[in-house]
């Protein structure tokens, strides 16, 4: 289990998210920081100072990939973890290629979560043990990237493995009706058939 000693900084215009979600991180062992207001968040952020943001992808004053930006401006070590009622294929793309660490649809599992925080911060561990700034990372945590199951860490693998996540998971709760699919994840139709074959998932697999 993560030690106390590293830092979460979650935001989210969704107080009640905000409120469950630090609330499972502080249970974990986690330093939790929750805010409400990216802005208010962005001025707890110091360079040199270690953590893992946890974002929200769309809020009404500040996208995250606006935030994403101001973290980076201020710490680029930071790594970002987005959350997102909305299943959009393309802003997850644009937030990954934008540097975000990875990208979870609401609901989520919290254990998935706790998972790509404790990734996250091994990641960071990396970047600040360069600059002897290890202190706050859980003992033990390896120096790169732990992919867990030794799946591809790249970023098109990454993006690969969250597409096909986006879309098993619409095929499931439309019950494989594809014109509802097309609508929830915002690309074309054509495309959706290409990933699919891409992908090997059929149609009649999700059929109700």
């Amino acid at each position: 289990m993560p030690e106390a000693r590293m830092l979460v900084y979650l935001v989210d215009d969704d107080r009640a998210m905000v409120q469950s979600t630090g609330q499972w991180l502080s249970l974990c062992g986690l330093s939790v920081r929750s805010f409400t207001d990216p802005g208010l968040m962005l001025r707890a952020v110091r360079p040199g100072l270690p953590g893992v943001v946890v974002s929200d992808i769309r809020m009404p004053v500040m996208d995250g990939l606006q935030l994403l930006r101001e973290v980076h401006a201020r710490e680029p070590r930071l790594p970002v973890i987005f959350i997102t009622g909305h299943g959009d294929v393309p802003l997850a793309v644009r937030a990954m290629k934008a540097g975000a660490f990875d990208f979870f649809t609401k609901p989520f599992s919290p254990e998935d979560l706790l998972a790509a925080v404790t990734k996250a911060g091994a990641v960071a561990r990396a970047d600040f043990s360069r600059a002897g700034e290890t202190r706050w990372l859980p003992k033990g945590a390896p120096a790169g990237l732990d992919t867990g199951s030794g799946g591809d860490a790249s970023l098109p693998g990454r993006i690969e493995q969250y597409e096909k996540t986006m879309i098993m998971d619409a095929l499931n709760r439309h019950g494989g009706r594809m014109a509802e699919v097309v609508a929830e994840l915002s690309i074309p139709r054509r495309t959706l058939n290409e990933k699919m074959r891409k992908f090997g998932l059929a149609r009649k697999d999700f059929a109700k």
